[in-house]
């Protein structure tokens, strides 16, 4: 095989494993019930919202089902609050659900798209690579020093000024301004303050990175493991 056209196909397969797992640890976090609940009571949310423990964990309850594509156009929810059941979102927060469950929808399609395309991959390096089984070690440890640079790069820039690079995302991921709610009046942005979004980024750096450096570590020490043939 030609040595550039294996250089490339190798780097695109550590993209390709870099977004499977940064989907992964992020669909990981974000359906964790209990990161939730750890957060409201951080938070204050009980004593923001008006709606006990019981109820809040109800709404993420139907949150998580609506955002895994249960069907539903609109994420109509309605809980207690207080002694009064009423709607939990409003007209502008339902809406903008519409685009965060298109979101995550998409990420679910490329993350196990991305898995059979690595696999597929991965199985014809086997027949085209002689030295394959190097290779892989060497994809993996190179594919974790790239994502420590990346993301600790990212994760000193969020640090600095967190609410510059959440803005940021947001005007990237939506072509609206549905995203701007109202910490006064509006549930949802209540519920996930910004310090819910600041622990949950950092939460999902910290698994990514975790897999990432025992993986690499892997490559690492199958590169430096004396060999008994010439591959």
């Amino acid at each position: 095989m030609n040595r550039w056209l294996k250089t490339i196909l190798y780097t695109v397969m550590g993209i390709i494993l870099s977004m499977v797992l940064l989907f992964t640890a992020t669909e990981l976090v974000s359906f964790n019930m209990d990161h939730y609940l750890t957060q409201f009571e951080r938070n204050n949310v009980p004593e923001v919202t008006g709606m006990d423990m019981e109820n809040l964990e109800y709404t993420v309850e139907d949150m998580h089902s609506y955002l895994r594509g249960d069907g539903r156009h609109l994420l109509e929810t309605e809980a207690y609050f207080g002694d009064e059941l009423r709607p939990v979102y409003g007209e502008r927060e339902i809406h903008h659900m519409v685009d965060v469950r298109d979101l995550f929808v998409a990420g679910k399609n490329i993350r196990n798209l991305g898995a059979l395309a690595l696999i597929l991959l991965m199985g014809l390096m086997v027949f085209w690579d002689a030295k394959w089984k190097k290779n892989m070690w060497n994809l993996l440890f190179y594919t974790m020093i790239g994502n420590i640079l990346f993301f600790g790069v990212l994760a000193f820039l969020m640090y600095v000024d967190f609410n510059r690079y959440f803005v940021i995302f947001h005007l990237i991921f939506f072509d609206n301004d549905l995203w701007l709610l109202n910490p006064q009046t509006d549930t949802l942005i209540q519920m996930v303050p910004q310090p819910f979004f600041y622990n949950t980024a950092y939460k999902i750096t910290g698994i990514y990175g975790g897999i990432m450096i025992f993986l690499g570590g892997l490559g690492w020490f199958m590169k430096k493991r004396p060999r008994t043939n010439g591959r």
